[in-house]
């Protein structure tokens, strides 16, 4: 780790320090490669998701809005497991045990997450069923929007509250 020093702006009290470039460049590059494996976890977990969204429509399916969302919370929570060790231990590599309080936070933010992207399953479906007459395919269109709308909420929602706080060891690339 590069070793930095502090140094106060001038005109400003000693709260407000300002970081060297060197600092401020490790510090994004950190962001950067966590929101990447972020990423990774999140496409793995999407696979999941999509596969038994799929499985859903493929053995039951259906042209009713609703229903979509039904086998939306079904697929989403299906990956929600793997995302939470996975972020937990490699993406914002926290190596301590799992609190009660990681685990209330995660199904907190699931909850919501499974809301809004059921909500985008809902009105996608809407709106894509007179465009879309195939059912798989206009479901997965549907799917689709609520994926690209919930990644950037489920990434926020974990690292700045359910994995944030504690021991945020630089990861080695």
């Amino acid at each position: 780790m590069i070793e930095t020093e502090e140094r106060e702006l001038p005109g400003t009290s000693s709260s407000r320090k300002q970081y060297p470039p060197a600092y401020r460049l490790q510090a994004w590059s950190h962001t950067f490669w966590q929101f990447f494996r972020y990423c990774l976890v999140g496409g793995a977990n999407t696979a999941i998701d999509l596969a038994v969204f799929n499985i859903l429509l493929w053995c039951l399916p259906t042209s009713n809005a609703l229903v979509l969302a039904a086998y939306n919370s079904v697929a989403y929570a299906s990956g929600a497991v793997s995302s939470f060790f996975l972020n937990k231990y490699w993406t914002f590599r926290h190596r301590q045990s799992t609190t009660r309080g990681e685990v209330l936070r995660f199904v907190i933010i699931l909850l919501v997450e499974v809301l809004l992207s059921n909500v985008l399953v809902w009105l996608a479906g809407l709106a894509l069923q007179p465009l879309i007459t195939n059912t798989e395919l206009w479901g997965n269109a549907s799917k689709l929007v609520a994926v690209l709308g919930g990644v950037l909420i489920s990434y926020i929602g974990m690292r700045c509250w359910i994995f944030a706080g504690r021991s945020r060891a630089r990861s080695k690339k």
